[in-house]
């Protein structure tokens, strides 16, 4: 505590230092050419040359020729200079002599993805033989890499030249907004001293400062001041007290857990669902969710997030409908038998090597383990960031059936300081080394690590099995008996007469669905 203190005492000090001081401008390139290109390349066919031909200052300039399209010209490689949220000043001069107006386009290209963006954000028309000013007065470099600046034409392929091109990179840089907690300055996903310190860089217009406006502005007021400053180190110093959790809550709800479902509860499913793409890192491709808003959704409400994983051969829509997750989810909402959530369909096959599923279920099992990479390194993020979910283990609940049910309490094992609630309904085999009438299977950890330890023990781990199931047969009984045994409380509901299908599932989400989000 001591060393805390010392370092916010520190940084306490250094809010006197940043009272009057301005954001720094930083100019980061100026070209004219008298000596030679600066960078610049041509894009495209074009061919860039210094030229004395022309110029707009002094006695050069960059011809740009040979063009065969309006897309080829004049190129510079902005590289690491300016990274996601560097606001820049950005202006250059062009001429033609085509004898008519060309349209000319000021544009960022970029990586963001997996795929090539194009932004344009300056342009203007250049009468013949006449100097044209094209300029940005605060352009944010978009969140991608390997950004591009490069100058163009709407239509024409003439000949033209550049002179007087000026970057200046004004201030720090600023994050991409996103549902960050208001004091989590660097979008780290915590607040900690990291933020106070990013925030006070940023206010000295240090070069490498970063913060997003919108977790930073601590007062509301739409300006980042040493008053944010202040109150971010006051939060720091007295935190709010962490809401209390019920470490007994599975031995207060065990009696309720039951098989049997109201029919009611399978009706009508209300709410809004909404398909969305994300850059997998993992994956190394865009993938896509099913995104379900409940009913009454109020999008400056913050909503707890239930992901749910699909059966082997399944994709993002596989889950819902036919398992009962919209319909139960819409009725014990609405009766108040459950706490308003967002729930995340997901497509967990996550192998790089292959867009799709091969088909061959030895070979693409990795693909799926693989998920437990995915969903906290890249759609977790996603989601965070583009819905207003609730952040915290106390809030992220996640559950599936078969595969997706063997991954949830993979899931719920490797991201338990992530992740509060876990269900399994009818669990596949190969968490463990194993074999079944499928395959020999390697497992992703021993028998001895089937356990969830304090201080992050579920406050609800739910598995379910059918009696009827042929499919996985008793392996969901053995993964809850290797928790028991290990320590770790759980629940397992024994489905009478239920399969490897819905008739197992639902019952599994029916309870799971009632008691999230309550410890």
């Amino acid at each position: 505590m001591k060393r805390k203190l010392t370092g916010l005492i520190a940084l306490e000090l250094a809010v006197c230092s940043v009272m009057h001081v301005q954001a720094a401008e930083t100019e980061l390139l100026h070209s004219g050419f008298e000596d030679g290109l600066s960078g610049w390349t041509g894009r495209g066919g074009a061919t860039v040359a210094a030229s004395s031909d022309a110029a707009a200052e002094g006695s050069a300039s960059a011809a740009v020729t040979g063009r065969t399209d309006a897309w080829n010209g004049i190129s510079y490689a902005l590289g690491s200079s300016c990274p996601a949220g560097t606001q820049l000043r950005v202006q250059a001069q062009v001429m033609q002599k085509s004898g008519e107006s060309v349209r000319f386009k000021m544009t960022m290209q970029y990586e963001s993805g997996g795929k090539t963006v194009y932004d344009t954000f300056a342009e203007g028309d250049a009468a013949s033989g006449e100097w044209l000013m094209l300029a940005a007065e605060s352009y944010t470099v978009p969140k991608g890499t390997d950004p591009v600046l490069y100058i163009e034409t709407d239509t024409a392929v003439c000949d033209f030249y550049m002179d007087e091109a000026v970057i200046t990179r004004i201030g720090a840089a600023v994050l991409p907004s996103g549902n960050f907690k208001k004091g989590d300055a660097n979008h780290s996903g915590k607040t900690d001293k990291a933020d106070a310190e990013a925030l006070r860089d940023y206010l000295l217009g240090k070069e490498d400062a970063a913060v997003g406006k919108d977790a930073a502005d601590l007062d509301g007021d739409g300006v980042l001041t040493s008053k944010d400053l202040s109150t971010l180190k006051d939060q720091l110093l007295n935190p709010p007290a962490e809401p209390e959790h019920d470490t007994d809550y599975m031995s207060k709800i065990r009696d309720q857990i039951t098989a049997n479902v109201p029919q009611n509860v399978l009706k009508n499913p209300e709410g809004k669902l909404e398909h969305i793409t994300y850059y997998s890192e993992t994956a190394k491709r865009d993938k896509g969710a099913n995104v379900w808003l409940p009913p009454g959704y109020d999008p400056n409400e913050q909503y707890p997030v239930f992901y749910v994983n699909h059966g082997y051969g399944g994709d993002e829509s596989a889950m819902t409908s036919g398992m009962g997750v919209r319909e139960i989810a819409t009725n014990l909402i609405k009766s108040g038998d459950a706490v308003p959530m967002i729930i995340v369909f997901t497509d967990q096959y996550s192998d790089p090597a292959h867009p799709k599923q091969t088909g061959n279920g030895q070979a693409d099992v990795p693909g799926y383990d693989l998920f437990v990479e995915d969903m906290p390194g890249s759609l977790m993020p996603y989601i965070e960031s583009h819905y207003p979910v609730k952040t915290g283990r106390e809030y992220t609940a996640v559950a599936g059936f078969s595969m997706g049910g063997r991954e949830s309490l993979y899931l719920g094992m490797k991201c338990s300081d992530k992740i509060g609630y876990i269900g399994g309904g009818a669990p596949a085999p190969g968490i463990f080394p194993t074999k079944d009438q499928f395959m020999d299977h390697p497992g992703v950890m021993s028998k001895d690590d089937m356990r969830i330890d304090p201080p992050y023990s579920p406050y609800l781990l739910l598995i379910a099995g059918g009696t009827n199931d042929t499919m996985v047969n008793d392996f969901p009984k053995q993964y809850s008996d290797l928790f028991t045994a290990h320590g770790t409380d759980n629940i397992y509901l024994s489905v009478p007469g239920g399969g490897h299908d819905s008739n197992t599932i639902i019952p599994m989400m029916y309870n799971f669905i009632r008691f999230i989000f309550k410890a």
